[in-house]
Order: C-alpha cells, then structure tokens, then sequence
C-alpha cells in the first residue's frame, strides 16, 4: 500500500515558518484528499516538488472553478427538468413496490418515455401514487434525469435539441456534477476532458448571452481568485479556446 503521507511530507516543500499552513492543509482535506490534490497537481504542472503556496493556489483555484460551475449546472439541470415537466405537463406518476433482499420495500416511480412504455426509477421520498410528474422529477438527481432523456421517443427529444449527440454531452455534464456537487477534485481527470466537459455545459444553456459571460468568467479565473494574486498559469488554468467556444455556439 502507498505511504501516502510519506509521499507528501516528500513532495511538499515549504519554508519553516510556512509550517503551519502545511498543517492546516492537511488538517483540512485530510491525509487522502491532501494526497490526490498533490498529484493532480503534479499531473498538470508536470513538477515533482510542489511549492506550498502553488498548491494552496491552486486549491484555492480548484474551490473557484467550482463555485462557477455549480451555478452552470443548476441552470442546465433546472433547463432539462422543466423540458420533461412541459412535455408530460399533468401526468400522473404511478408507484411500484417491489420487495427486496432485505427487509426493506423499494419503490419505483413508472415513468413514461416512448410506444406506452415506461422506465422505473427508484424513489426514497414517496411510498404512495400517483403523483404528479413535476412532483416526481424535481426529486430526482441528474443521472436519472439524463437517463429519461436517452429513453425519450426522437419526436420528443428533437423539441428540446436537435443536435445529434445531445445525450452523450448531457451524460458528460452528468460526470462533471458529480465532482462539483460530491466535493471530488475536477482535476481528477484529464484536463483537456475537464475544458470539453465544461463546454458541453455551456453550449447546451439556453440563452447565448449567459454562455458569453460564463466563458469570460471561466477564462478570467486564471488571474484571479481564491488564495492567491497572481496568473495560475497555462498548464493549470482552464481555457475555453476559440475551437471550444466554436462549439458552445453550435446550435443546440
């Protein structure tokens, strides 16, 4: 097993009165999260010893890039929730119980989606139906969400976007709310991933004045922001380059 604080106490330099940040950061993320920040780091900047300040920095950064997406994704999760609300408007959710393997009962929301079928999702806040269908989704997080709009009927699902891969960029939004929501690190994957992921964000809100200011928001974040007063620099700042803002334009 790695000796993950073995690696930090190496990797990690500092000067001696700096201590006391190298003990609150630890104290803070914990031994794990310490350890997963400094190489993700490493991974970006491509450097072994890590300064302290950059580090700080660039968690400090990591928080930001966070707090703008957050907002990001709400609007696309509140854009996508109120498409299926407006096209089953009124629709009465039926509820199955289903014994399961323990003593528990599982229940499931009947979801309709295509030729009278339906696709169960499991819910831990009604016991009893129906429900109205607004009730039903606005309980849902967004990988069940995404998960009715890939079982949709076409003609349905061309009412909200008539881009061809709309499910698989949805489902990269999915994976992106995953990190900002759960706390995780953004820069656990890689970078480039991390930049398209975030333009797929954008690209599918709906109106193109709101992209604009999210681009010059994101971009501008590599000169300012938490715990530091200085350019992060390129190999860490995310960057919605020309080609990628060429795509957020496309149309939906």
């Amino acid at each position: 097993m790695i000796d993950k604080l073995k690696i930090i106490n190496s990797d990690i330099v500092y000067k001696k009165e700096d201590k006391y940040l190298f003990d609150s950061f630890l104290n803070e993320l914990g031994i794990d999260k310490s350890y997963e920040m400094l190489t993700n780091y490493q991974r970006v900047s491509e450097e072994k010893k890590v300064d302290l300040n950059m580090l700080l920095a660039f968690l400090g950064y990591e928080y930001s890039l966070s707090s703008i997406l957050y907002t990001i994704l709400r609007g696309q999760e509140d854009c996508v929730k109120a498409f299926l609300c407006n096209a089953f408007h009124g629709y009465p959710v039926s509820i199955e119980s289903r014994p399961s393997n323990y003593s528990k009962t599982k229940y499931y929301f009947k979801i309709p989606v295509k030729n009278g079928k339906y696709l169960d999702i499991r819910t831990f806040n009604y016991t009893e139906g129906p429900v109205d269908y607004y009730d039903a989704v606005k309980t849902m997080d967004f990988g069940d969400v995404n998960l009715i709009m890939s079982h949709l009927d076409k003609n349905i699902l061309l009412k909200f976007s008539k881009n061809p891969n709309i499910i698989k960029e949805l489902d990269q939004t999915r994976k992106i709310r995953n990190y900002v929501y759960h706390h995780n690190l953004l820069y656990s994957f890689e970078k480039e991933d991390l930049e398209y992921g975030i333009a797929f964000i954008i690209k599918n809100l709906p109106f193109p004045e709101l992209k604009k200011d999210y681009i010059n928001e994101i971009n501008n974040l590599r000169y300012q922001g938490a715990i530091r007063d200085f350019d992060i620099g390129e190999k860490i700042a995310i960057y919605l380059n020309d080609d990628l803002q060429k795509l957020i334009f496309q149309k939906r």
